[in-house]
């Protein structure tokens, strides 16, 4: 296996390039206050978890995520990906190992799979057409060891400069290699914002290229099948999810300079201040229907800080109780 695999640095990828990093300078030399940088950091890395399980079919749309049961397989899915993401973000700048490797899969398939929790695989693995023809043959077990080595020599060392560059070929030589029997494109995708934020180029945390991936999944599987001796069609592709990704975040950045009140507010808060603006007037029940998933008690406080905050006001008392916005 050729590791790094070839590409040719065209006048398209440099261009994307330097678009990339035009967005990452502004997300990094902005100012927001703290809870605001905060509560966007939240949301986009929930937004990065439901999209890289949308990838692997798993059929959760945003909006979807918080009526799910705690127990429910799909929730479980994203909920793993969200507590890997965070792992990301928490863990230092070292460079990155087979156990960081072994550990981000062990969290991605938490109560999804049993046998193999954070271990290579130990079968022979293949990629087949809907037809049942094979598209590719992964590497025998055996050389799995070796090989993840080989791409971690090349991810920790300095031989490739352009951070964007290293972060997506470490992501197509993982895919090749397809190191675990389940969870490969999870981990591989978290791979990336690993490579990424190690090397200081994960825009804060707000980078969700997962949307694009998911809205492009077709194409995305079928760039991995490209050659080893010539990937500049795939990262070309996914350099411009990238780009798209941080011109979104970019814009959402500078957006944020002007603070309003909304934006502080705590992400379950928020969905319950849009239900009750959206409703113009509704009742606890009502409320309580949407978010089943949550404590009635925690509801509640959550709805007594929305008052005492003055976005929304209460009406009645006990069981008539109904709430609207605090202006209408």
């Amino acid at each position: 296996m050729l590791i790094p695999p070839k590409y040719f640095l065209n006048t398209n990828i440099s261009k994307l390039l330097s678009k990339i990093e035009a967005a990452k300078e502004i997300v990094e030399n902005i100012s927001i206050p703290p809870e605001v940088e905060l509560n966007i950091r939240r949301k986009s890395t929930l937004k990065s978890s439901v999209f890289s399980a949308r990838i692997e079919g798993n059929p959760t749309l945003l909006d979807d995520y918080s009526r799910l049961s705690s127990k429910d397989k799909k929730r479980v899915e994203i909920e793993n990906i969200l507590k890997a993401i965070n792992w990301i973000q928490e863990r230092n700048k070292k460079d990155i190992s087979v156990k960081d490797i072994l550990t981000l899969h062990s969290i991605v398939m938490k109560g999804i799979e049993y046998e193999e929790l954070g271990k290579f695989r130990k079968k022979h693995e293949g990629i087949f057409t809907t037809a049942g023809t094979v598209v590719y043959h992964a590497p025998p077990p055996s050389l799995i060891p070796k090989l993840i080595e080989r791409l971690l020599k090349y991810t920790n060392g300095n031989k490739e400069t352009l951070v964007p560059v290293k972060a997506l070929l470490s992501h197509f030589v993982f895919e090749k290699i397809h190191p675990f029997t389940d969870g490969s494109g999870r981990v591989g995708r978290l791979f990336i914002l690993m490579v990424l934020t190690k090397n200081d180029y994960g825009l804060k945390g707000i980078l969700p290229f997962e949307e694009k991936v998911d809205k492009r999944r077709e194409t995305y599987y079928k760039m991995l099948e490209e050659p080893e001796r010539d990937t500049t069609n795939y990262l070309e592709f996914m350099l411009e999810l990238i780009a798209e990704a941080a011109t979104e975040a970019k814009g959402l950045v500078l957006k944020k300079q002007k603070v309003e009140s909304y934006d502080t507010l705590l992400p379950r808060r928020g969905e319950i201040l849009r239900l009750i603006n959206d409703q113009k007037i509704i009742n606890f029940d009502s409320i309580r229907r949407r978010f089943k998933n949550v404590n009635e008690r925690t509801l509640r406080y959550d709805l007594m800080r929305l008052a005492k905050e003055g976005f929304i006001q209460k009406m009645g008392s006990t069981r008539g109780v109904y709430y609207k916005p605090k202006n209408s």
